[in-house]
């Protein structure tokens, strides 16, 4: 059985990436797969869409956005943003405790949640240390590419 590192894109899967590419109006898909990473690229007219990073064990960093928010402190609220279609899971399994909870401080590289897609767990990482201020999705549902996750603070 081949590892998740040696796995390839079926031609189902790449029609499947060619069927959401046209739904969501994107003209651009950029797979780049070294030793260590998978990068995609997807671009939507002239504006790029958010980057991710898979590495061979399925992990993947996102995209954040600012958000304008009142908060106590300075500190703009950032969005992190679902990298891609699938289904969102707080916790690596049913009955274990969620990755992070609200007021929660994360660093760089620690896992947020997990997006199931095309039967694979991706790993959502954080980009950068921050502390969760919201979390915007329910568990064990249905989430679209760009789908605000979390609600953070830099730290």
């Amino acid at each position: 059985m081949a590892s998740d590192a040696d796995r390839r894109i079926t031609l189902d899967e790449l029609r499947e990436l060619a069927d959401f590419m046209r739904e969501n109006e994107l003209t651009e898909l950029a797979i780049e797969e070294s030793k260590d990473t998978r990068s995609v690229r997807l671009r939507r007219g002239e504006a790029f869409i958010p980057q991710a990073a898979v590495s061979p064990s399925g992990q993947l960093s996102q995209a954040t956005t600012p958000v304008d928010a009142d908060s106590a402190e300075d500190e703009p609220l950032e969005l992190v943003r679902s990298p891609m279609v699938g289904t969102f899971y707080r916790g690596a399994r049913p009955g274990e405790p969620p990755f992070v909870e609200v007021g929660d401080r994360v660093r760089d590289g620690d896992v947020l949640c997990i997006v199931e897609a095309m039967k694979l767990m991706n790993h959502i990482e954080a980009e950068f240390d921050a502390e969760i201020v919201e979390i915007l999705a329910d568990n064990a549902t249905p989430i679209e590419f760009g789908e605000p996750l979390f609600r953070v603070r830099r730290v």
